[in-house]
């Protein structure tokens, strides 16, 4: 996944959330039939939230994978010293 479009999912992800907070300071609707398509909307924005959650999710667990294997290659692999600390005396 691009950089870009990490950055649109979570751009995209902040603006459910959002509308989520909007959604919950409206007033509580009287009748069934309103609190039945309320709810439904709700549903509907917290589905897409966790579905772009669970994309950036991934992608990131696949980063860290690259990076780890990167660690190991360089760092644990012979190619390259981990740079050792100075001991400092007092």
């Amino acid at each position: 996944m691009t950089k870009e479009e990490r950055i649109e999912l979570v751009t995209r992800m902040l603006g459910i959330r959002h509308k989520l907070k909007v959604h919950d300071s409206m007033k509580t609707p009287d009748t069934h039939d309103e609190l039945s398509v309320s709810l439904l909307s709700r549903w509907e924005l917290e589905d897409e939230l966790r579905a772009i959650e669970e994309v950036l999710n991934s992608d990131r667990e696949a980063n860290v994978k690259t990076k780890v294997k990167g660690i190991l290659e360089d760092y644990l692999g012979g190619k390259g010293p981990l740079k050792k600390k100075r001991q400092e005396t007092p």
